[in-house]
């Protein structure tokens, strides 16, 4: 009966931690969360250029830094797009890539690199042929 006792509580182990590893594959998934976010200019525009770039002490309408002002959708689609910081269909040609994915002081935003997901989207985009959508 010993023995048996045992078997019986190994299976409930062995269930419990079954029913673990599912959930926690269920939650995180097998390669990593997907960005479905879509490739758009007025979604990288007013949810990561405005906030993240066109901030008083950068990329401001006042400040200017680099001579490019990304205070809004339009004037930063044209300074990006006329400034030859992204060539529409080249992400590995456009500027714009270079300076998000640079060490050290050349790297934009200078304080707290951009995600990686947000860097995808912008190169997406780009590939895309920088439509101004």
């Amino acid at each position: 009966t010993h023995s048996r006792c045992y078997l019986n509580q190994r299976n409930r182990l062995g269930s419990f931690f079954r029913v673990v590893v599912v959930a926690v594959v269920s939650v995180a998934g097998c390669g990593g969360a997907t960005d479905d976010r879509p490739p758009k200019w007025s979604l990288i525009s007013a949810t990561i250029v405005e906030p993240g770039c066109a901030t008083v002490s950068c990329h401001s309408a006042i400040t200017r830094r680099g001579g490019v002002d990304l205070h809004d959708r339009e004037t930063g689609y044209y300074n990006l797009v006329n400034g030859f910081y992204v060539y529409p269909g080249n992400p590995g040609d456009s500027a714009v890539i270079a300076l998000l994915n640079a060490q050290g002081s050349t790297r934009m935003p200078p304080d707290v690199p951009m995600s990686e997901a947000d860097i995808a989207l912008i190169a997406s985009w780009i590939t895309a042929g920088a439509p101004n959508n």
